[in-house]
This record gives C-alpha cells, sequence and structure tokens, in this order.
C-alpha cells in the first residue's frame, strides 16, 4: 500500500506493482471482520475496525469491546475508529419494505442451510415460494438483525444502533430486491432505499 508500488516475486523473478494512475498517497486502511480473531487483529495492528454486522449480526458488542480493550495506536490510528455494516431496506410502507427484504432473505438462508444456490428471485417470484418450517426459525433470526421499514423506522434504527454500540459510522448496505419488469441495469428499490433513509427526519 506504499506509493512506490509494491514486488511480488513469482518463480524467483521480481514483478513490480503499481497503481494507475499513479498512487498520490497511501489510502485508509480499515479492517473487516465478524470475529474475535479479526478484532484482536484490527486492534494488535492498530488499524480501523469494521465489524460485519450485516454478515454476522451476533457477537457485534463483544468484537467492539475487544477491540477497543486491546487498541494499541499506532502512528495511522491513535485511537480506535469504529463502524458497523447493516443490511437495509427502506420503503414508502414496512409491508413494502418486507416484501422488498424477502429476496435477499431467501438467498441467505439458501447459503445458510446449503441450499443449492440461483440467481436471486424477483419480488413476486419471493413472495411465492413457502419457506419450509425448520428454515423458518433461522430467516427469522436473519430479519430481525436488518433494518426494516419505512424512512423514518429506519433512520431511527440506524441511529439507535450507532448508539448502542458506539460506533463512528454506520455503512448502509442496501439489499431491496427487485420487481418484475425493472430494468436490469438498476436497482430502484435498492437507491430508493437510499434516498428514504437521507431525507428521513
Amino acid at each position: 500500500m506504499s506509493p512506490a508500488g509494491a514486488g511480488v516475486r513469482v518463480s524467483g523473478r521480481n514483478h513490480e506493482l503499481r497503481a494507475t494512475p499513479r498512487a498520490e498517497h497511501v489510502p485508509d486502511l480499515w479492517l473487516l471482520g465478524s470475529s474475535d480473531y479479526s478484532a484482536r487483529l484490527a486492534a494488535e495492528r492498530g488499524l480501523p475496525y469494521v465489524f460485519a454486522h450485516h454478515f454476522s449480526g451476533q457477537g457485534t458488542a463483544e468484537a467492539l469491546e475487544l477491540y477497543r480493550s486491546q487498541f494499541k495506536p499506532s502512528q495511522a490510528c491513535p485511537e480506535p475508529r469504529t463502524f458497523l455494516t447493516v443490511n437495509v431496506v427502506a420503503a414508502d410502507s414496512e409491508a413494502e419494505a418486507q416484501r422488498l427484504a424477502l429476496p435477499q432473505l431467501q438467498s441467505m438462508l439458501s447459503l445458510r442451510t446449503g441450499a443449492p444456490l440461483q440467481p436471486q428471485r424477483l419480488v413476486e417470484e419471493a413472495a411465492a415460494v413457502e419457506t419450509p418450517a425448520a428454515h423458518q426459525p433461522l430467516l427469522d433470526a436473519m430479519r430481525s438483525r436488518w433494518v426494516i421499514g419505512d424512512g423514518a423506522q429506519v433512520r431511527g434504527r440506524l441511529t439507535a444502533l450507532a448508539e448502542e454500540f458506539g460506533v463512528d459510522e454506520v455503512m448502509v448496505h442496501p439489499v431491496a430486491g427487485a420487481h418484475a419488469g425493472e430494468p436490469a441495469d438498476r436497482a430502484p428499490a435498492r437507491e430508493r432505499t437510499l434516498e428514504l433513509v437521507a431525507c428521513a427526519d
């Protein structure tokens, strides 16, 4: 991560790697993790720490406390810096937000249960799929860790999460699904999520 570039040895030869256009400074580095190990590593190296709340949703408080309690200041980061990543769906109503969340929830359910992975369903397709009773508790647990609702509900919950965990920032990961007939090169519901969160009081 040096402006001068880096070298990689392959088959006894050193190959220089340089950013194009030429890097003018070293970027800020954050360590993203979802475990005790990542919290300890970030603390040991004196790096800012991002907890992957969007992926895990469990152990957030414990990982952040471990990071803060073991943090060793560095030149780049003299004191602990933290943020969370959060799966978010906002719509004009909570009911619509729940519908928009379902395709991503089903994809994550497939990943967690070992089911075949497939392209994400459209909102209408997801609504027609019945979740097996044995998998419903897992889907409900994932849903409870996501932030889903209208703009004001989502904004309030994000503020509460930031306060609860004492983080400097929250990164919103919009995961709203697409309706049938929407353009494949756009993500209107995800764009709307960001708009509603940004404009909410």
